[in-house]
């Protein structure tokens, strides 16, 4: 998968378009990937079951991609126990007059940076997303 994003970002840089852009590219670009890769899957399976339908299979499937790729992004950032023992060990530092870098510092450094799965967590809810306008486009 990491190739396939190299790919992607390569392609978007000879087009000289603006960061933002590029990444919300990619990231709709990936997502739709996903959509139709989701509903396919959904009319194989759904197509001969008459209880539930290919359109309300998404529905379900959005609905789980919106709450798993928030959950991905409320748990991807934030002050981890190594840069709450670095501030603190800072502060200590401090109150010895020791000229070292202060535990705010530390704490705007590593506040809410990324661990990985920030791109996942956009991608499936965009997902989600594109699916229950899917869902509500067949109703």
């Amino acid at each position: 998968m990491k190739t396939f994003f190299t790919r992607m970002t390569i392609t978007f840089k000879q087009n000289k378009m603006n960061k933002t852009t590029q990444n919300i590219a990619l990231l709709t670009g990936v997502s739709l990937i996903l959509v139709c890769t989701t509903y396919v899957f959904n009319l194989l399976l759904f197509s001969s079951n008459p209880r539930i339908s290919p359109a309300e299979a998404s529905f379900l499937e959005g609905m789980i991609f919106i709450a798993s790729g928030a959950l991905l992004l409320l748990g991807s950032g934030g002050i981890g126990t190594g840069s709450r023992s670095a501030a603190m060990l800072a502060a200590k530092a401090k109150a010895f007059n020791k000229d070292v870098v202060g535990p705010s510092e530390i704490y705007k450094r590593d506040a809410w940076k990324p661990k990985g799965f920030t791109r996942t967590g956009c991608i499936l809810i965009i997902t989600g997303i594109i699916l229950l306008f899917i869902y509500y486009g067949a109703s």
